[in-house]
């Protein structure tokens, strides 16, 4: 529980650096649902939304409910080693002024230690608008979890997870960079349930003049495994 909120008094640190720059501050829940198709396919259903509760570039910078987006995401994945499984996903995103298309392509590995795990991500997509050229985006994700109790987690246990992801996006001729850094406490029910909640904190437009913009998130996510 310690190095959780350590963690976040870390994120918390880093976004009172964002004075100067446009700063954004909200709740973030997910929820997920995964199954079995067969013995090396699986499909997961995924809903997350952004809500904002504020925004620096609100001139009177006070405390405002908006509701961001709303993302539903189906993937279909196959398991190629116990270590290693593909995934290709599709997404619409729900979102005041134009509703948009995604298309995912990911592979995931993990790597397993005596006490801890790490998971590599590689990751693109194309988002499609109606009148706005094809976003591209290329991204890369490293995630570690380790056990809050004993060298192994245990039904009933709690955990904690970090993970950074780089994403690079182009589109038409400009280009631009993101950084995610999460950090959360995980709650192991069991093999079919999970709960995770802690910060998500997001930087962009790293290649836009005067534009540099932090986000953080509260962010909470429920696990289910069928």
């Amino acid at each position: 529980m310690k190095y959780f909120f350590l963690v976040a008094f870390l994120l918390l640190s880093l976004s009172s650096k964002a004075q100067n720059d446009r700063f954004i501050f909200g709740f973030f829940p997910e929820a997920s649902l995964s199954y079995k198709i067969s013995e090396k396919y699986s499909i997961t259903h995924k809903i997350e939304s952004q809500n904002g509760l504020f925004d620096s570039n609100n001139l009177n910078e006070e405390f405002e409910y908006e509701q961001t987006l709303t993302d539903l995401q189906t993937f279909i994945g196959r398991r190629l080693s116990p270590f290693v499984k593909v995934d290709v996903g599709y997404q619409y995103r729900i979102e005041e002024g134009e509703n948009t298309h995604r298309t995912i392509q990911q592979v995931s590995i993990l790597q397993r230690e005596s006490f801890y795990r790490i998971g590599h991500r590689i990751r693109i997509d194309e988002t499609f608008f109606q009148d706005a050229p094809l976003l591209f985006r290329a991204r890369y994700r490293i995630k570690g979890q380790v056990p809050l109790q004993g060298l192994s987690l245990d039904p009933g246990e709690n955990y904690l997870t970090v993970s950074n992801e780089l994403i690079y996006m182009i589109q038409s001729t400009e280009d631009d960079l993101e950084n995610r850094l999460t950090a959360a406490l995980g709650f192991y029910f069991d093999d079919k349930n999970k709960l995770e909640v802690g910060f998500d904190y997001r930087t962009d437009d790293y290649l836009v003049d005067n534009r540099f913009r932090h986000r953080l998130w509260f962010k909470f996510g429920y696990y289910k495994t069928l």
